[in-house]
């Protein structure tokens, strides 16, 4: 017996097209149509990075496992199996019936070819491109990696606040980020992807450096009464004097920055004027002498 359906939309997409598309994919197809559907219908129900077999969603591979633990599917030997068969049908119940309609031939690594010939950002990481394309279509995946490559020194910022893990990881590919510098204090998010273990493993996968420097941090209990933009203020007048007794760790970014040329700061808040990164960004510009650019 399935457990109670799924709340979130998104997972109740994943059964409807497992469903349409006769109860049982691989998880690769899987990633696949779902983004080739989405393309197409210009619909967003999952966001995809370019990983090694090209277009992936983190977020879809956690709800697969979540819809399992529940009840609603079966993984085995990279294959999804629906196990309840009556999965509730959402709006766009016709578009999916009509877009596999068209492609019930499409799996593997014709499928996986379509996607990288007509998306070739997807296939810039890819382990298995050289594999399933000519000589002429890698050179344009090539060129399509050229386009992410940058030669000028920056120190960026940047904040997952109000964004995916996917759409934060593509920021970070397409600005060319060689290395991620956690500066919060306690790297735990209740938002999937942004706690310090999974989100130092995904960016080593993607030959991305990550590390953390908890010192440049503010303590939690520090942030717990924010409310105006006076208390703003107070604390990064209070974090920006402390700054001259952290130069150990300032150093040791600054180093990181003339090794690496192109790496970020990161934290919760989205607006850089709200989170302590840009007075530890403008105190490197200011003292450092590095070029800053806010994400």
């Amino acid at each position: 017996m399935a457990a109670k359906y799924p709340n979130f939309h998104r997972q109740k997409f994943l059964l409807m097209f497992l469903k349409l598309a006769g109860g049982v994919l691989s998880k690769i197809d899987f990633q696949k149509l779902v983004f080739l559907f989405q393309q197409k219908y210009k619909v967003t129900f999952y966001e995809f990075i370019p990983y090694h077999y090209g277009c992936y969603s983190l977020q879809a591979n956690e709800d697969m496992d979540i819809l399992q633990k529940q009840g609603w599917l079966a993984i085995k030997d990279k294959q999804i199996e629906l196990i309840d068969k009556h999965p509730k049908s959402i709006d766009c119940y016709a578009d999916v019936k009509r877009f596999l309609s068209t492609c019930d031939d499409l799996r593997g690594d014709e499928l996986i070819r379509r996607v990288y010939l007509a998306h070739p950002y997807y296939a810039i990481n890819s382990r298995i491109a050289h594999n399933l394309l000519t000589e002429e279509e890698l050179a344009k995946i090539k060129n399509e990696k050229q386009k992410f490559r940058f030669t000028t020194t920056t120190l960026f910022t940047i904040g997952y606040e109000g964004t995916t893990i996917e759409a934060y990881i593509n920021k970070l590919i397409q600005n060319d980020i060689r290395l991620l510098c956690d500066v919060r204090n306690n790297p735990l998010s209740r938002k999937y992807g942004f706690s310090k273990t999974m989100l130092a493993k995904v960016l080593q996968e993607l030959n991305i450096a990550y590390v953390h420097i908890p010192a440049l941090g503010i303590v939690s209990e520090k942030r717990k009464n924010l409310k105006e933009q006076t208390d703003y203020k107070a604390l990064f007048d209070e974090y920006n004097k402390a700054l001259p007794k952290k130069k150990v760790y300032i150093d040791k970014v600054f180093a990181l920055l003339r090794d690496q040329k192109r790496i970020a700061l990161t934290c919760f808040e989205k607006d850089p004027d709200f989170c302590h990164r840009h007075v530890l960004s403008q105190f490197m510009k200011d003292n450092y002498s590095v070029k800053v650019v806010d994400l």
